[in-house]
């Protein structure tokens, strides 16, 4: 078939994409629209990490349903509303950590915190 993604057109990133984005649980990736851009070369922010990383775990239900949620971080105001079940799931289920009391959502996922998320998902998975 063709890929569901205007800027993902070689095999093995077609293959992993649709994988992501056709999870039984939905899209791990929400910013990314069926026949837009998937930009599989852009570096994902610490936000958006939170989101796919919730979703990957299997805690989509619970972080939507605390859409609106307080975070205890002092840059809370950057995170959109609907996205804040996301990061206070990501934080609680320690899948990411905040900084002292700052979340820094737009920064870059560190390849460490990568690391220590997937590792937090699989003991889960393994449990």
């Amino acid at each position: 078939g063709r890929p569901t993604y205007a800027d993902v057109s070689d095999p093995a990133t077609v293959l992993f994409v649709e994988s992501v984005q056709a999870a039984p649980g939905g899209a791990l990736f929400a910013d990314a629209t069926a026949g837009g851009l998937f930009r599989p070369d852009e570096i994902v922010d610490r936000l958006t990490a939170a989101v796919v990383l919730v979703r990957a775990a299997g805690l989509r239900a619970e972080a939507e349903s605390r859409a609106g949620a307080t975070v205890a971080v002092s840059d809370s105001g950057a995170i959109p509303s609907e996205l804040r079940g996301y990061v206070a799931v990501a934080l609680e289920r320690g899948l990411l950590t905040a900084e002292g009391d700052l979340f820094r959502p737009q920064n870059p996922l560190t390849r460490i915190e990568l690391a220590r998320a997937l590792a937090t998902i699989a003991n889960r998975a393994a449990e």
